[in-house]
């Protein structure tokens, strides 16, 4: 082929990939057009396979080359952490953090820094619902100042530590230090910018597993260093963020038997820990503060179900990490247990659009690095010459593409508050000083961590059972409880299947007054002396 077209091709495609990843980050032009460069690259990546076979020309970079990539990589970090704080801000500032998730747990952690093991949103005890006595060590950060941003800072926190990690496994692994900057810098790449799962779980609402992926990390470092005193204590703290992360135990467990067999004791060990933790928290100990009842939070398990879901769900998790975990098997059992928990739960488990990807997707990726640090890179790259492997790569490449998730960009871009925003801001600050909502008070989804105190409830209504009126469920009906209630419009209803339906409803209702009604807010007094009781 004519050198000068060969030249044209590779800048093309460095302008293709480079549009593509540009676009994406940017969130420019929605959600998918990031593809568009893609798709118009495609057809002359074919010619190319077809006229020379080979699309890709990769080498290895220089040492300056890297260096440089390694201290551009830390100032990255350093700009992606200050995104993330921005981005959570402008979230709060236009009512998109939610009582379900973060409403709830902020509630929880608020009322710990009180010295109160209460859930008010469902009155109980916290641990009927997740079992968290880890996430007390935020309590003392509502001592300085009660708000809801202090748990938001630490999940940010928490996913910005996993990179270093990453450097700490790969150095501990590797004797060239090159090599470890390169697999610190995809598995950095892949947790915090294009690998779907990891990704999702940083964007969604707050959960006490958000602060489990450092500590995963770091235990399996502990792990492979035998820093037991280390290990046991992270083990500890992961035990007491849910009931299933026994599931971590049981996968460092089979890593011991199948990839270390001088550690197959301590693997047994560690299996039988985990089993046991994971199924005594579970329908025991959440029981009893249940008075003997089961949480609600514990789904029946499907082990033979929805098997197409399954197994779209496995390829999605593992089509962007070239299904190495699942080759290299013995080293990729690290995550099994933690994935199996999401295959036999329910549906919603297996979408890696909320956060139960937080887990399996942190040991994924430290699988990935244990088993490209024991390949032969040299060996593979002489086999990416030919044309079969050149069209996988480039079917990997395209899979890795279209299961991209959103980028910082395109998240600081949704979040962006509007007027009406701060005008709901203005309104809320005048109904707080104006009225007793501090002793308890019913709130739209959106308004919840705008409330950090001891008695907060969520408000709930459909066509079938409207609001102020008795729910179907008995906790979504506890709003009853409260004297004061509090909508906003044109902010998030989750839990109310129509707002202005909702509205006109109260105003319908006996037992309800209108007590004051800004532009934006509307504060209803409950009358009912026989639910006040």
């Amino acid at each position: 082929m004519n050198l000068s077209l060969k030249l044209n091709y590779h800048l093309g495609t460095t302008f293709a990939l480079g549009g593509v990843a540009l676009i994406w980050f940017l969130g420019i032009g929605g959600r998918d057009l990031y593809l568009l460069p893609l798709l118009c690259w495609l057809p002359f990546a074919g010619w190319r396979i077809w006229k020379d076979k080979t699309i890709f020309i990769i080498t290895w970079p220089s040492q300056r080359l890297i260096n440089r990539a390694f201290s551009y990589g830390k100032w990255a970090l350093g700009i992606f952490f200050l995104l993330c704080c921005l981005r959570a801000f402008l979230r709060y500032l236009s009512f998109q953090w939610s009582i379900w998730d973060s409403g709830i747990f902020s509630n929880v952690i608020y009322n710990m820094s009180q010295g109160d093991m209460w859930w008010s949103h469902y009155e109980v005890h916290p641990w009927a619902d997740h079992f968290t006595p880890s996430i007390g060590i935020l309590a003392p950060f509502y001592w300085i100042h009660p708000h809801f941003v202090w748990i938001v800072l630490a999940k940010i926190i928490s996913y910005a530590l996993v990179p270093l990690g990453f450097w700490q496994i790969s150095k501990f692994q590797n004797q060239q230090v090159d090599k470890a900057v390169i697999l610190t810098l995809l598995a950095s790449s892949a947790w915090l910018l294009w690998y779907k799962p990891a990704v999702n779980s940083l964007w969604f609402e707050w959960q006490p597993s958000c602060l489990a992926p450092p500590v995963i990390v770091f235990c399996f470092l502990w792990l492979q260093k035998k820093e037991w005193i280390k290990f046991s204590l992270g083990l500890i703290f992961l035990l007491g963020l849910k009931e299933h992360m026994g599931a971590v135990s049981v996968g460092f467990g089979c890593y011991c038997i199948l990839a270390q067999r001088n550690s197959r004791n301590i693997g047994i060990i560690l299996i039988v820990l985990g089993v046991i933790s994971m199924f005594g928290l579970t329908y025991g100990l959440k029981p009893y503060f249940l008075n003997g009842l089961q949480a609600w939070t514990t789904p029946k398990l499907d082990f033979f179900g929805d098997v197409s879901g399954k197994s779209i769900y496995l390829f999605k998790m593992l089509l962007p990490l070239g299904f190495l975990p699942l080759i290299y098997f013995r080293i990729g059992i690290l995550a099994y247990p933690a994935i199996s928990i999401n295959l036999v739960g329910r549906e919603v488990m297996r979408s890696s659009s909320h956060h139960y990807d937080d887990v399996s997707s942190s040991l994924l990726l430290v699988a990935t690095i244990i088993i490209l640090s024991t390949q032969d890179w040299q060996k593979y790259w002489k086999l990416l010459k030919s044309r079969t492997q050149q069209i996988l790569l480039l079917a990997w490449i395209i899979g890795t593409f279209l299961l991209m998730p959103s980028s910082v960009g395109q998240e600081l871009k949704s979040a962006w508050p509007t007027s009406k925003h701060f005008e709901i801001h203005q309104e809320l600050s005048e109904v707080k000083k104006q009225y007793p909502l501090d002793h308890g008070v019913a709130v739209q989804s959106s308004l919840g961590v705008h409330f950090p105190q001891r008695e907060v409830n969520y408000i709930a209504g459909s066509s079938q059972y409207p609001c102020g009126e008795e729910q179907a469920d008995r906790f979504h009906q506890l709003a009853l409880k409260r004297k004061y209630w509090l909508l906003a419009k044109q902010t998030n209803a989750f839990m109310i299947e129509d707002l202005e339906g909702c509205i006109s409803s109260l105003e319908e209702n006996k037992n309800f007054e209108l007590i004051s009604e800004y532009h934006h807010i509307s504060l209803y007094v409950h009358n009912s002396p026989k639910l006040l009781n």
